[in-house]
């Protein structure tokens, strides 16, 4: 950086540029050993090839290590067992003496033929604690409750006022009580030391059926208040990056082979998986002003997922090393592809379905995992996750009707009538998990929950009510716009690059330096030998300490946008600043409200001009050129880049996007001799 913050004389020169072709302009002037030097050297503080936001979405040429369910078995802690307070305590005890028809271990594992196939697992410990899970019944996490909580709690809320749910919560009471996971009615009156939480019905994800959840968030003495975030954290769940790598390391053994995916779908998966009794007293529900004790694994316990994932993940171990059935997981989920001659017949469904399909159902059947045959799919293109994923084209693609129904779904949440304008923090988190989910294919979105998340920081009160405020509803909005007019495709054949990776002439690569002081921003190309200056905007924010460097990050794209009128389209550019807070925000498009606006008009021009952007970290010792330019400091410039051809420009304005850019300025304001 500059020792010195004078301002200096303004440059005397000033060439003609009459009759200078568009063609010449940009013709390749070898950038200095130097420049690319920097360009050739990846900052160790960030990862330039493989931006955070992009989420494992892109690829290394030879592949990579992706951690899978197969392998969280390995170095997974054993599960809880039941505090000794609870063990020991008196009118839990009591009542489990006196009632004991009430509580059952209820699974249909053979958990003696599953302990058989997991001998000789690495982690003995963890597969100890499954078993015993099994037999004895899970703990969730929980510690005992305070002394402020009441010995007996009673949160049952009303029934719900349509008859279409109460039709379907008295149905899924009476199969429960037919599959032994309720036990026999009574009451009215909870027994000493039971708790009841309320039940309700809620849509099921992606469609129009309906899901029982015991709602263990509910109320001041709350179930889910017992067992900590920390506790039960750490499910690994196999999405779109864990397939696209499978995908990708068969291409790379076997070429353009033919594949086929599949999908097997375990029935009831929670359900499957029984409580300890100790826990069975706290989860009781209430019908029709009748008792039941809840003995399985529910939906609504917080630790509800690490349970079942733990059980799961045990399966899969068992299948991919044990059988070599090579598949992933997420959640009750299992698929994978297979070479589409390869099939096997399936006798209990009478039916031939891909090879390593048949083979894990069979396991499953043996281990006494359920599942049904509607829940079975094969195909050439098949839903995964709620994306269509076709193995041959190499495509993840969110669908016209997903697209459709995640429209409505900002459209719904943004909907600021007077009735809606607060909705409760856990519709907040209900729906940034949705939009998150969608940032499969659309990982250039992320600022449209910038706002979202700002409102939600430091909550932890799920029923709170939170405004939903105009620059919420404006990100949504802004997101909703490019979800309408993308084709929602993502490609599972993107590679990774990086700054190094440019090739110099080459008309679609670009290199830029940036830099911003007191009083203007610089913008340096050096295979063009181009610089850029202009003063600092006034109407921008005064808290923001690293707006400007940001904005010169957002202002080389923008040039680059420009140009294209002029016939000289980029495709890939790297950017290079010697601020690591402006680095960091465009390595995962994540940033305070302040600083959305410049991420938001990025990634307009990303999508508008299909440019990929790669911005990496450099030492401000380094960063003399685009230093001096933003001081305003044209020959200082010029002692570090000879015949440097320096302009002005105007930086683009935050909320006016793609479409309204002036024109490229052929007028140069100063040129090194």
């Amino acid at each position: 950086m500059r020792a010195d913050d004078g301002t200096p004389e303004t440059a005397r020169t000033r060439p003609q540029l009459a009759g200078t072709t568009t063609s010449a302009l940009f013709a390749p002037i070898l950038g200095t050993q130097w420049a690319n030097a920097l360009r050739l050297a990846p900052s160790n503080l960030f990862d330039a090839h493989h931006p955070k936001y992009l989420r494992n979405l892109i690829w290394t040429a030879g592949g990579k290590r992706v951690l899978t369910t197969a392998d969280a078995s390995l170095t997974q802690a054993p599960l809880p067992d039941v505090p000794e307070s609870e063990h020991s305590n008196p009118t839990v005890n009591a009542t489990l003496k006196s009632h004991p028809h009430l509580f059952s271990i209820v699974t249909p594992i053979h958990v003696d033929h599953f302990e058989a196939l997991l001998d000789g697992h690495p982690n003995p410990a963890f597969v100890r604690s499954v078993l015993r899970g099994l037999r004895e019944g899970f703990w969730p996490w929980a510690s005992s409750p305070p002394a402020s909580y009441p010995v007996t709690w009673d949160e049952d809320w009303p029934p719900p006022g349509d008859e279409a749910t109460l039709a379907f919560l008295r149905e899924q009471r009476d199969e429960e009580i037919a599959l032994g996971r309720f036990s026999a009615a009574f009451g009215p009156d909870l027994l000493p030391g039971m708790y009841c939480m309320p039940i309700h019905a809620v849509s099921k994800p992606h469609s129009d059926k309906l899901r029982l959840v015991n709602d263990h968030s509910a109320g001041q003495f709350s179930l889910n208040s017992l067992i900590t975030h920390e506790s039960i954290k750490g499910v690994i769940l196999d999405g779109i990056p864990a397939l696209g790598e499978s995908l990708r390391a068969l291409r790379r053994k076997h070429g353009a082979v033919r594949l086929i995916m599949w999908k097997s779908d375990v029935s009831q998966a929670y359900r499957h998986l029984p409580m300890s009794v100790y826990w069975q007293i706290k989860q009781v529900a209430t019908f029709d002003r009748l008792r039941y004790v809840d003995q399985c694994n529910l939906f609504g316990s917080c630790a509800g997922q690490r349970i079942f994932a733990a059980f799961m993940c045990l399966v899969v171990w068992i299948a991919v090393v044990r059988l070599c059935i090579e598949h992933l997981n997420y959640v009750d989920d299992s698929f994978g592809f297979e070479l589409d001659s390869r099939v096997e017949f399936y006798l209990p469904y009478r039916m031939y379905l891909p090879a390593k399909q048949a083979k894990l159902l069979c396991l499953w059947d043996q281990i006494g995992l359920p599942h049904e045959r509607k829940k079975q799919e094969c195909g050439p293109v098949l839903t995964i996750i709620g994306f269509d994923v076709d193995p041959n084209a190499m495509t993840v693609t969110l669908l016209q009707e997903g697209r459709i129904k995640l429209l409505e779904a900002i459209r719904s949440f943004t909907d600021v009538s007077s009735i809606r304008k607060r909705c409760p923090l856990a519709e907040f988190q209900s729906f940034a998990g949705y939009a998150n989910w969608a940032f499969n294919v659309y990982p250039l979105l992320k600022p449209g929950l910038c706002n979202l998340y700002s409102k939600m920081a430091g909550k932890d009160n799920r029923r709170a009510g939170l405004f939903i405020n105009a620059a919420i509803v404006r990100d949504l909005n802004w997101m909703a716009s490019h979800i309408e007019s993308s084709s929602g495709i993502h490609f599972l054949d993107a590679l990774e690059w990086g700054p190094e990776d440019l090739v110099q002439g080459t008309h679609a690569d670009e290199f830029a330096l940036v830099d911003a002081s007191g009083t203007g921003m610089g913008l340096y190309f050096p295979w063009l030998n181009f610089g850029f200056l202009s003063p600092l905007p006034f109407d921008t924010p005064t808290t923001a300490i690293f707006f400007f460097e940001a904005y010169a990050i957002a202002s080389a794209l923008h040039r680059i946008s420009s140009w294209r009128s002029a016939g000289h389209v980029i495709k890939r550019i790297a950017i290079l600043s010697d601020n690591t807070d402006a680095v960091s925000i465009f390595n995962t498009l994540r940033a305070l409200p302040d600083y959305n606006p410049i991420l938001m008009l990025s990634v307009d021009i990303l999508l508008h001009d299909s440019i990929q952007l790669r911005v990496d970290h450099i030492a401000g010792v380094d960063n003399e050129v685009a230093d001096a330019l933003s001081h305003n400091d044209p020959d200082h410039a010029c002692r570090f880049a000879p015949g440097l051809r320096i302009f002005p420009f105007t930086p683009p304005l935050l909320s006016q996007g793609v479409g309204k850019n002036e024109h490229f300025p052929f007028e140069t304001l100063a040129a090194c001799a």
